[in-house]
């Protein structure tokens, strides 16, 4: 890629915005947010994903972490549904999480690719908002 944008290059870019909005996320659950079937000579780039916690629904508990790594609770890119390898992620700790937008995840291997939110304790519930941003080149 050169650092020229053509109208006929222009027209084959595509903006998706990742829209996730507050929804109580039970204990131990994942949700698919969007689906991306990438083919053959397209490229995908994840700009940013923000995870935001809005309440923690079961006061008063200790969360029991089914994934650690993972945090209380992610949002991430992943190839397949298997929470535990995700392209790019980010995990909420203490506050309103973010990837960061200045190194894009950047995919051009065929597949399909999902963005999926996930509750990674065993015990508590969640109000959980997503947001972010990807561009397909094809």
């Amino acid at each position: 890629m050169n650092g020229f944008i053509t109208t006929r290059r222009y027209a084959r870019v595509l903006d998706l915005p990742i829209s996730f909005p507050q929804t109580e996320l039970r204990a131990g659950k994942a949700i698919v947010i969007t689906q991306l079937p990438l083919a053959l000579h397209q490229r995908l780039e994840l700009r940013a994903l923000t995870l935001v916690v809005n309440a923690i629904l079961t006061p008063g508990v200790v969360p029991i972490y089914l994934n650690t790594a993972l945090s209380i609770c992610s949002v991430g890119l992943y190839q397949g549904t298997m929470l535990t390898g995700p392209l790019a992620y980010t995990a909420f700790t203490e506050m309103t999480s973010i990837t960061n937008p200045f190194s894009p995840c950047i995919i051009e291997t065929p597949g399909t690719y999902n963005v999926i939110i996930s509750n990674n304790t065993s015990n508590t519930d969640l109000s959980l908002t997503a947001t972010g941003a990807i561009k397909l080149y094809y």
